[in-house]
Order: C-alpha cells, then sequence, then structure tokens
C-alpha cells in the first residue's frame, strides 16, 4: 500500500515560527514583573498555546485585562507572520517532492484558522497543498480524531497517510494509528529529540537532504 497523502505540521515544521511563539507567554511574565515559575521555559514547549494562555490567566489574572491571553498573543503573532517569521530552508522543495510524488497534501496546523491563514497568504502555500485543516476544526494531533477526519474526508486507510511534524507526541499518536511518519527537527524541541528520532520513520535535522523522505516514499 503506497502512500497517497501528506499531512504536514506549521509551526516548527514548514515555519521557523516557535521561537516567536515561545517568546509570547516569557515576554508576558516580564513585561508584568512576575517571576517565572521554575520549570516554566520547557512546561511552555510540552503543550499547546492556548493551554499555556489558560493556565497563565487562572494564575495571574491580573494578566487578563480587556481581551484573553490567546487574543492578545494571536494578534501579536498576525503581525509577526506578515513581517518576521519565514519559511525554513527547504521546505518549499518538500511540498514540491509530495507533490510530484502524486500524494494529496493537507496542512494539519495547531494554529488557528484566521492566524495560519495569515501566514499561508504571505508564504504562498495554499497553492502548494491540497486542503488546510486545523486541530480547532478536527481535532487534538495527539489524539486519532484529525487523523480519522482526514481518512474519511480522503477516502484513504491509516497505513496510506503519512505525517510530517515537529512535535514527538504528535508523532507518537499518528504511528501507533499506523501512519508514516517523518519527523523534523525544531531548536524548540531539542529536548525530545532523541524520542523524535525513535519514534519516527525518518527523521530529517534539516531539509537540505530529502533522500531519506524519497526512500520512505519509494518503499512503501
Amino acid at each position: 500500500m503506497r502512500y497517497a497523502a501528506a499531512l504536514v505540521d506549521f509551526d516548527g515544521t514548514l515555519a521557523d515560527s516557535m521561537p516567536w511563539w515561545l517568546d509570547l507567554p516569557r515576554r508576558t511574565l516580564e513585561e508584568a514583573g512576575i517571576p517565572e515559575p521554575e520549570g516554566f521555559r520547557r512546561a511552555i514547549r510540552e503543550v499547546p498555546m492556548r493551554e499555556i494562555a489558560v493556565w497563565m490567566a487562572a494564575q495571574y489574572p491580573e494578566l487578563v485585562r480587556e481581551r484573553t491571553l490567546e487574543e492578545r498573543w494571536y494578534a501579536m503573532m498576525a503581525d509577526s507572520y506578515r513581517r518576521r517569521v519565514t519559511l525554513k530552508p527547504g521546505a518549499l522543495e518538500l511540498l514540491s517532492l509530495f507533490r510530484g510524488k502524486g500524494l494529496t497534501v493537507a496542512i494539519l496546523s495547531a494554529t488557528k484558522r484566521p492566524l495560519l491563514d495569515v501566514a499561508l497568504e504571505r508564504f504562498g502555500l495554499f497553492s502548494r497543498v491540497d486542503l488546510v485543516l486545523t486541530e480547532e476544526e478536527a481535532g487534538s494531533k495527539r489524539t486519532s480524531e484529525p487523523y480519522a477526519l482526514l481518512a474519511e474526508k480522503l477516502g484513504l486507510a491509516m497505513p496510506e497517510m503519512l505525517l510530517v511534524e515537529d512535535a514527538p507526541r504528535n508523532i507518537a499518536a499518528a504511528a501507533d494509528l499506523g501512519l508514516g511518519t517523518v519527523g523534523v527537527y525544531d531548536a524548540s524541541m531539542e529536548a525530545w529529540q532523541e524520542e523524535l528520532r525513535r519514534t519516527a520513520d525518518v527523521y530529517l535535522p534539516d531539509f537540505s537532504d530529502l533522500s531519506p523522505v524519497r526512500g520512505l516514499l519509494e518503499k512503501k
């Protein structure tokens, strides 16, 4: 059974955007004069940003003014996507490889649709992918929900789909369901690289050499 679809994460996988995301909670505490809790910098790498926003609002109610932390952070990230964030070198070549092999290419992202659309529009990715889906629409990538939804939508079995992702938990969830997996290095996940290497079918330290992905597609 050959792969028929590639489900590709955006932040930390295609886009070098995680430094901007991870700066938001740290900067919020600093500007409010609140010391960082022990283990804070590691913790914010392990859970989605919306969960961090909810936790911080509960712990520090004084941080919530006219808008929620999530709303404030998304407005700040929209500006970063428009002006500062870049794609990782070779990201477009990766997408072209999948399209060239005849795979349906879907962006599967944890970022909410309005913000994600800002980034995809700027980088011209709408014309390079077939489908865009967010966790808000489909469910967490740490569960079976988005993969089951895409399998039904595309008329595919789980083993016909390939997840490309920098987050080890998401890779592990997909692997447990029978999807193929490509783990992508991102500095924000430095502490979990060995786990990512062990779990993914293919591990890419960057996109300078895509031959391991070609080999995976041809071997299937």
